[in-house]
This record gives structure tokens, sequence and C-alpha cells, in this order.
């Protein structure tokens, strides 16, 4: 195997860029995130929900740049609640060699009120119950 990706599927809120420092150790890496488009030069996250299938383009587009140059360690950090969304990383990963670990987090126990005074993006309780539901194991 050339390297590892990990797909980290969780609820905002449930601990999915905790769970990602955990994946890093020093590896190189690098980190492929929807959110990551929405952040401005100043660090600010500023979510355009009209923008929502660019920003997922854009993460596509950065998975591909890194498995083509080889990084030992991938990971994506999106909700990802159903598999059609992943697919396209798990179907990459297999034709690069890469060996492939899911990590689900679900929703950690808690409820969908906690899961939104968690969240660092402000995702409403409404969004997060709509995800939860469409959620697939």
């Amino acid at each position: 195997m050339k390297g590892k990706v990990y797909i980290v599927r969780g609820l905002p809120g449930s601990g999915k860029s905790t769970k990602v420092k955990t994946l890093l150790g020093n590896k190189q890496y690098v980190i492929c995130s929807a959110d990551n488009f929405f952040v401005d030069s100043s660090g600010k996250y500023n979510f355009v929900p009209s923008l929502i299938k660019d920003a997922h383009k854009y993460c596509q587009e950065r998975f591909l740049k890194a498995i083509r140059n080889n990084v030992p360690t991938i990971i994506v950090d999106n909700t990802n609640t159903q598999k059609w969304e992943y697919q396209y990383y798990l179907n990459l990963a297999d034709q690069y060699g890469y060996d492939v670990e899911i990590v689900d987090l679900f929703d950690g126990g808690l409820s969908d009120e906690e899961l939104a005074k968690r969240n660092i993006h402000n995702v409403p309780k409404e969004a997060i119950s709509r995800m939860r539901a469409r959620w697939v194991k």
C-alpha cells in the first residue's frame, strides 16, 4: 500500500476535528474538508449554502492532488452521512493503492441539541436532525 486514507464520518459537533488531530501524530498528511472552502484569508469561517457543491468539488480536487502526489496520510473530514457522499474517495484510494479506514463517529450518544451547542460552525439543530435522519451505517 502507498499510504492510508481516513474517511471521517460524523454529525456536526460529534468530534470529527478532534479525532483528526489524534490520527495525524507526526505524519506527513493532507486534510481534505469541504469546510476549508469557506475559510477566508483571515481564518474566519463564512458558510454560504449556495456554494456547497463548489466546496465539495474543492475537497475532491484537493484529495486527487494529494493522492497523485503520494501523500502518505490523507484525511477526508466531512459529515459523510451516506456512502455515496464518500464513494469518490473510496474509488480513488483503491485505484491508487491506498489502504482505507472509515472512522465513524456518528454522534457519540449526544442529542441534536447537544450537537448544535458543540459544533464549531453553528450548524442549527434542525439541520443536524435532517442529517441524522439520512444517516446510513
